[in-house]
């Protein structure tokens, strides 16, 4: 049987807090060597682009992958496909349909490398204030004891609208700032979720130690690359995906410094606030192997989605 699950019906299937523990679990499974990575592949289709990656988690009995098209000039219609299978077994448990994966993952796993950076953190600046900084907003609020977050993005009118909506419920004190100079005075973490192609945290604007999460800065500049190239590690949840030959980090000696996260945090170097700390997280895929499978057995336990009984694979046919 396999279960097939739109967004809709993964709403509220899983609180925050344990998506961000899955992400946390994965970290160390990484550093551990228990991943089984298939890298991110984009494939050029003639006008339309097929971006596919994979892993495999022995320990979670779980195996899958995300796939999904994109145009030109970069958007996609949010057809995003994740399959996943039971490792041992090799049956097909789940297909998910949607973005509703991805961003989950994309909040829970910036949250979880801040919690596992900075686990007593009160205050955090977030520059941005699209799709991916309200997921990371979320995840942020769910798992830190966060009495301050100060945003900012480049547009005053998407500022006050994020702004107003964060202040709708219960949690931490949220407010505009009118720089990324100002965000970074008052707060000692900083998520960065924006959409420039141009560095957004400089020196200049950065004198004091601070630890910086990213999901695109091995791709695109927005932290200026000498700050990169000062820092004696940056960590991540894919050494070959950050450092891959079209990325920003692909350079030997940029590449030389790039660790997994679980890493920094077994030998204690993710929690030195000597100098700066840049955790860039990649969208790897055993993030959403990992939550793929906790969101099926949940999805099941509800009876959510629609189950398909598919044909006797090739171990239940009758012999021929």
């Amino acid at each position: 049987m396999v279960r097939i699950l739109r967004d809709a019906d993964l709403e509220g299937l899983l609180p925050l807090e344990r998506v961000v523990a899955l992400m946390e679990e994965g970290y160390a499974l990484d550093a551990r060597r228990d991943v089984v990575p298939f890298p991110r592949r984009r494939l050029d289709a003639r006008g339309a682009h097929l971006a596919w990656q994979g892993a495999a988690v022995p320990p979670a009995d779980a195996l899958g992958f995300r796939a999904y098209l994109y145009g030109d000039a970069g958007g996609d219609r949010g057809e995003q496909l994740t399959a996943l299978w039971d490792h041992r077994s090799m049956a097909l448990r789940a297909l998910f349909v949607g973005r509703r994966v991805g961003d989950l993952r994309t909040g829970a796993a910036l949250a979880a490398a801040v919690r596992l950076a900075e686990p007593g953190v009160r205050s955090i600046g977030l520059l941005g204030t699209g799709g991916t900084a309200r997921s990371a907003l979320a995840s942020l609020r769910a798992a830190l004891p966060l009495d301050h977050v100060t945003v900012w993005s480049p547009t005053a009118a998407h500022r006050r609208a994020f702004v107003a909506a964060g202040r709708s419920g219960p949690g931490p004190a949220i407010e505009e700032a009118d720089s990324v100079a100002a965000v970074l005075r008052a707060a000692p973490v900083v998520v960065l979720a924006t959409a420039a192609d141009q560095p957004v945290v400089t020196r200049s604007l950065a004198p004091e130690p601070r630890l910086f999460a990213s999901i695109r800065a091995y791709r695109f500049p927005e932290i200026d690359l000498p700050l990169l190239d000062a820092a004696p590690a940056i960590w991540t949840d894919s050494v070959e995906q950050a450092t891959g030959p079209e990325t920003l980090l692909a350079s030997d000696a940029r590449r030389a410094k790039v660790r997994p996260l679980g890493h920094g945090l077994e030998d204690g170097a993710l929690r030195d606030r000597s100098g700066h700390r840049f955790v860039i997280n990649t969208g790897a895929a055993w993030q959403e192997v990992l939550l793929g499978r906790a969101l099926a057995d949940a999805a099941a336990a509800e009876d959510r989605g629609v189950e398909l009984e598919l044909p006797a694979g090739p171990d239940e046919a009758p012999p021929r």
